[in-house]
């Protein structure tokens, strides 16, 4: 069972569609069943949370959602820091994964990634005994940065994929309080989150293939990776080379534009009746660990996972066949739709070019001098002329 976690910030309201799109890519190319845990704040309205629980629900995962409060001590030295603002409070969520995620590991994912690979690969890596794995950072001219955050350039990494080894976090001492002093020491990073991560684990951590977290630009190849739209380009934009991707997946979630969401199929001759799914268990305030902080953090809303003693997996089967046919017709119209646009877009074409011909004719023929007819002469008026002219010149010679 692969254990995933995104964090939601979504004030405008749309952020939640771009974890649905992640969530979209990484069931379309992995087999095995996960568990999603979405942390979140309030501005996760209940539309988009509903949302969330449909597509999870159509590929047959599990979700849960946890709405976590920032203890009070670590939102007060990361309000001191200057750069808060920009990526919000909720950045400091990915910090506080080993006080409410009781599994083993996880793996964390921003919502700009794209998963373009069976994300079985990076859950099945070998920590050992390491914190977390992650990918060297690739962004450029930092030295001088990472030189006043006493960071090193040679281990600093990026961390919108991370692979957290949360038993061996909670095993090192005072892993909460070395974050807390290293947010009030140095109030002028800008990637609070990432900055602190590295302070506290870049020197035990296991460094990863590229390809498990490759920038993404233009001329990229996107076969069998994991690319992240880190910066201001982003793969939802208008103009990026990517869109097309982008709404190829987003086609899959209920957030298609133009597009009804798959829905669930049903098969009554196979049906089976689930017990109560028990509640996780979430370490209570009242009995956390020495410096791990205070959450406040309701008992998470679980989907029923089906019991491992249920011979399910013909019927999984089957739906997972039909699903993929269903999700091949999606790609098929959308395909069609192209075409028509395309072909609609090159008669427009051709009938502007005849206008603007006919238009540059108009425009000629108005400008262009008329030139009245010249009458022509008779010949006998002119041998008439040429005589009388013959006929004077000679009377002046003589």
């Amino acid at each position: 069972m692969i254990e995933l976690v995104l964090t939601i910030n979504d004030k405008d309201g749309s952020y939640t569609e771009h974890a649905g799109v992640v969530l979209a890519s990484i069931f379309s190319n992995t087999q095995q069943m996960i568990n999603v845990h979405i942390v979140h704040d309030d501005s996760l309205s209940e539309e988009n949370k509903s949302k969330l629980t449909q597509l999870v629900d159509v590929f047959h995962h599990n979700i849960f959602f946890y709405h976590v409060t920032v203890p009070g001590d670590l939102q007060e030295v990361a309000a001191g820091v200057h750069k808060i603002d920009y990526w919000t409070m909720a950045s400091m969520y990915r910090l506080l994964l080993p006080t409410f995620i009781q599994a083993d590991r996880v793996i964390y994912l921003d919502c700009d990634i794209l998963v373009n690979m069976d994300i079985n690969e990076l859950w099945n890596i070998d920590l050992g005994d390491r914190y977390l794995g992650a990918v060297l950072d690739q962004g450029q001219n930092l030295l001088e940065y990472f030189i006043s955050l006493g960071l090193s350039a040679e281990l600093y990494f990026n961390s919108g994929v991370i692979l957290f080894q949360l038993d061996n976090i909670r095993n090192k001492q005072n892993w909460y309080g070395e974050m807390l002093d290293f947010l009030r020491n140095y109030p002028i990073m800008t990637m609070p989150d990432q900055d602190v991560l590295n302070a506290v684990f870049s020197s035990n951590y296991l460094q990863m293939d590229q390809r498990f977290n490759t920038f993404a630009h233009n001329e990229l190849d996107l076969e069998n990776k994991i690319v992240h739209f880190a910066g201001d380009s982003k793969w939802w934009d208008i103009d990026s080379p990517h869109i097309p991707l982008y709404n190829n997946y987003l086609a899959m979630t209920p957030w298609a534009r133009g597009l009804a969401a798959p829905e669930p199929v049903s098969e009554p001759e196979q049906t089976f009746s689930l017990p109560e799914p028990p509640t996780p268990e979430i370490q209570p305030a009242e009995i956390q660990p020495p410096e791990t902080p205070v959450l406040e953090i309701p008992a998470p809303e679980v989907a029923a996972p089906a019991p491992e003693n249920v011979p399910v997996k013909p019927h999984r089967r089957r739906r997972r066949r039909s699903l993929r046919l269903r999700l091949r017709l999606i790609r098929l119209r959308l395909s069609r739709k192209r075409m028509i646009r395309a072909k609609y877009r090159s008669i427009k074409r051709v009938k502007l070019i005849k206008r603007r011909q006919m238009k540059k004719k108009r425009v000629m023929h108005s400008t262009k001098k008329k030139l009245h007819p010249v009458r022509r002469k008779h010949k006998h008026v002119i041998k008439r002329v040429l005589s009388k002219r013959s006929t004077s010149h000679l009377k002046r010679t003589s």
